[in-house]
């Protein structure tokens, strides 16, 4: 039940942070894109293994309990390589809406900043 409702929240924040990031079809795209490129860096630092993390009781005992473990990590490690590709893809697209709306240069006082 515990491993549910993790996935259920990872999911959620995954497709909600996707939804905001993109604008449109090609956004999808550029996301999927990062979200490939950080793969290797997440399941070999943050990720990698997330027994470490959920409670001993999330899984089940024997065998059973290890293919879970298995599962959980690989898809903890592609839900947060796509949140935060959503995340790097929003950072981006603002800052270079910023970039444009002040034509590229940098004026304190638009920014409500003295």
């Amino acid at each position: 039940m515990t491993l549910a409702i993790y996935f259920i929240l990872l999911l959620t924040l995954a497709g909600w942070s996707c939804w905001t990031a993109a604008d449109r079809l090609r956004d999808y795209f550029m996301v999927a894109f990062l979200a490939v490129a950080l793969l290797p860096a997440l399941a070999t630092t943050v990720t990698g293994d997330v027994s470490r993390y959920l409670p001993s009781a999330s899984f089940s005992a024997g065998i059973q309990g290890k293919d879970e473990i298995i599962i959980a990590s690989a898809l903890t490690t592609v839900l947060v390589a796509i949140i935060l590709a959503a995340a790097l893809m929003r950072v981006i697209k603002l800052g270079w809406r910023r970039i444009r709306a002040t034509g590229g240069h940098y004026r304190p006082d638009a920014a409500g900043e003295e």
